[in-house]
């Protein structure tokens, strides 16, 4: 039920899916989602607490490589969650469960050999670069003139920029000199 769940809120978006909905994509009876899980608002935050482990294993799984940018994957699902669970006024803070940004600060550790706290750091920059790619995606490239590259090309390079960015030790670099 929360991958049926999760798939129509990164397709339809979260606000446009209801309950009958979700029951019907999930073949299960409206009345089971309200007795077994409760409200809508708890649906929303059942589905993005396992959108969020689903991720956090994905990025333990598969140390220091791109999550995937489409609706169809995880961290394009659970982007899309969270980005409609914080313009509404939910706060991702304080959520039990796994955290992605600390098993990308745990990757990040291992295998660049990042102290904890810059480990953290760097992985909140990381996830903060994902995020706004993949919601302003199709404003970014039209408002960078990018329409001539290749979107897989476009999504390889911030993969590329994030690898760069999760080996940068804290405190940073000095800034380039301007030429």
């Amino acid at each position: 039920m929360f991958d049926a769940a999760a798939t129509l809120f990164a397709t339809r978006g979260v606000d446009a899916v209801s309950l009958r909905d979700i029951a019907n994509e999930a073949n299960v009876h409206f009345t089971l989602i309200r007795r077994y899980v409760g409200t809508r608002d708890d649906l929303v935050d059942a589905v993005f607490e396992d959108l969020s482990g689903q991720l956090a294993a994905a990025v333990l799984e598969n140390p220091l490589s791109g999550q995937g940018h489409g609706v169809d994957t995880v961290m394009g699902k659970w982007a899309r969650v969270a980005a409609a669970l914080v313009i509404g006024g939910r706060p991702l803070s304080g959520r039990t469960g796994f955290n992605p940004v600390l098993a990308m600060a745990e990757t990040l550790m291992d295998g660049y050999g990042l102290d904890p706290v810059a480990a953290r750091l760097r992985a909140a920059q990381i996830v903060a670069q994902a995020l706004g790619w993949r919601i302003f995606e199709v404003y970014l490239v039209e408002a960078g003139g990018l329409e001539g590259v290749p979107l897989e090309t476009l999504r390889e390079e911030l993969v590329h920029s994030a690898r760069r960015t999760g080996a940068t030790p804290w405190p940073s670099p000095p800034d380039p000199v301007p030429r």
